[in-house]
């Protein structure tokens, strides 16, 4: 009865309407955009918007989002109907592609306008609760907060936008991992240096499924094609995660999992799981110590962010850490236990798995 009665307080103060996406070109003069392309298999509702309905098309585009004069890093993204370009992101343009060719066509280029060794591809797949807003926006924040010098991508799989949705995001998961193994198999022809995946929350569940789903047909895909994986507070339960693991027959060179034991939203998913121990919250290094995964425990992170949920994209303190450790050589390339290493307060090897715990420096700028 109480989880219920939670349940229902959540619904009654989280609704609101996360479909919103109205594009104003007045936001293409802002002090900073980013060009965000596009992947989803939602279909537009009745104000034109993507909302949570599933579409058997996959759609493509290419937008420019304009970020508000005074976001700070690790804000979350604010949006609005009619947004204040003062303190909300915003739609500044919009171009739909035709065809998957003609969306590769153009990401091809636009990795071709930097230079060779940026030349790399971030996905970004949103987890629960999230509109196609909070797909776009969230992968415009993370690119400009950790200073990404390659091209973003947003796969916004059709999630309910509902704090009532789980069940139907879950499905949604499903039904989207046909889509997201295209995409992956679309990403691989636009010749860039690196493709890093991201998968944060439920979007981790689909991360795995489809490259679970690869292997199956086409084994070794993902190593050969894959540089990077995070999982970043990944709702997945561990032995679910295992039967995946076990399906990829050599990890990416980078596979690394962010955790926090006080990630409150999967301890309420270890509750509505019926009590199954879930990878984010980190406490399954032992049970996966044979595979060569990098385990970066962020707990210490927690107060530093709004969001416990979250605490990779929110954390400031954190977002200086992770972005000094990119700019090092290598860190890219497979090569970053020897980095996350020097940063870790203390660092636990257990035969293939490795664990980091990173903990606030006194002065974030520093780690700059």
């Amino acid at each position: 009865m109480r989880f219920f009665l939670i349940l229902s307080l959540v619904v009654l103060v989280s609704c609101g309407d996360r479909t919103p996406a109205p594009i104003i070109p007045q936001a293409q003069f802002q002090d900073e955009t980013v060009s965000v392309f596009v992947v989803t298999d939602r279909s537009r509702n009745a104000e034109g918007y993507y909302g949570k309905e599933r579409s058997q098309i996959t759609s493509y585009n290419k937008t420019l989002v304009g970020i508000p004069p005074n976001h700070e890093v690790g804000d979350s993204p604010k949006y609005n109907k009619k947004p204040n370009l003062n303190k909300h992101f915003a739609i500044a343009a919009e171009t739909e592609f035709k065809s998957d060719q003609e969306f590769i066509r153009a990401l091809r280029a636009e990795l071709q306008t930097r230079p060779s060794k940026e030349r790399e591809v971030t996905l970004f797949v949103h987890g629960y609760y999230n509109g196609y807003s909070d797909s776009v926006y969230r992968t415009a924040q993370i690119a400009k907060d950790f200073e990404n010098p390659g091209v973003s991508v947003a796969y916004a799989w059709p999630s309910a936008a509902h704090p009532a949705g789980y069940t139907y995001d879950r499905e949604s998961v499903l039904f989207a991992r046909d889509s997201m193994e295209k995409t992956l198999y679309l990403l691989t022809q636009a010749g860039a240096r690196n493709i890093l995946v991201m998968g944060h929350s439920m979007g981790g569940l689909l991360v795995m499924e489809a490259l679970r789903q690869i292997e199956l047909t086409h084994p070794g895909w993902t190593n050969r094609n894959i540089e990077t994986v995070l999982l970043v507070s990944p709702d997945i339960a561990v032995d679910l995660f295992h039967e995946q693991l076990d399906r990829i027959e050599e990890l990416p060179n980078q596979f690394v999992v962010f955790t926090s034991q006080n990630d409150k939203a999967l301890r309420f998913s270890s509750t509505l799981n019926a009590g199954t121990n879930r990878l984010g919250l980190g406490n399954s290094q032992d049970e996966l110590s044979d595979y060569p995964i990098q385990f970066v425990d962020v707990s210490e992170f927690s107060e530093d962010s709004k969001n416990t949920h979250f605490v990779f994209a929110e954390s400031p303190a954190l977002i200086a850490l992770m972005t000094g450790a990119r700019q090092h050589e290598g860190f890219t390339e497979g090569r970053s236990r020897s980095v996350l290493d020097k940063l870790s307060d203390s660092t636990l090897h257990a035969n293939q798995a490795v664990v980091f715990n990173l903990a606030p420096d006194e002065d974030p700028a520093e780690q700059r």
